[in-house]
């Protein structure tokens, strides 16, 4: 038995709508449908002019600089001068010990008069103690053909050399040594 559609209809309970095919009529299946999810492309990016920026890092590393150098040269000095008050008492007591070698001091005295002994005779004054060690070394020490006379003075502190040399006298010990170390060493660069 067939049915109409006006008798579907007439069954129908009251305010119940008809239901519409969801496909085309002929068609048997649904038309397939895709959702792709595509996130739209960012905004293009705007050129930025970074050398203004920079400049402004580079300036503001170059106060800091400008800052701290001086603390800096300030820590430096005071740790060079700790170094040397340390050095000048580890040095003195083995001046006073007499474990310093006087050997290489003496023989670079009398190389840079090495003319003026050619010429004439000359008197290194030294401690007693120190005498005793350098005695035996001195004519391999003194350049050749120089006179020199070796002279034990209680005057004079351990490790120090006096060389007379006619009215000159030429002195070499270990204050002035430390003395001009600490010059150079704190002498400004450049």
């Amino acid at each position: 038995m067939t049915t109409s559609s006006s008798e579907t209809a007439a069954r129908r309970p009251a305010g119940v709508r008809a239901r519409l095919p969801l496909v085309a009529p002929g068609v048997r299946a649904r038309l397939p449908v895709r959702v792709v999810d595509r996130t739209p492309p960012p905004p293009p990016v705007s050129p930025i002019d970074v050398a203004p920026l920079a400049r402004a890092v580079e300036a503001g590393f170059a106060s800091l600089r400008a800052q701290l150098e001086p603390a800096f040269a300030e820590i430096e000095r005071g740790c060079i001068e700790l170094a040397l008050a340390a050095a000048e008492r580890v040095v003195g007591r083995r001046c006073e010990r007499g474990e310093l070698e006087l050997e290489a001091p003496l023989k670079e005295l009398l190389a840079t008069r090495r003319r003026e002994l050619a010429e004439q005779a000359a008197v290194l004054r030294v401690h007693p103690a120190d005498a005793r060690s350098l005695a035996p070394r001195l004519a391999e020490l003194a350049p050749a053909g120089a006179r020199v006379e070796l002279l034990a003075d209680e005057a004079q502190p351990r490790g120090s050399l006096v060389l007379e040399l006619g009215s000159a006298r030429v002195t070499r010990t270990l204050a002035d040594e430390l003395a001009r170390l600490k010059v150079r060493l704190l002498a400004e660069p450049g």
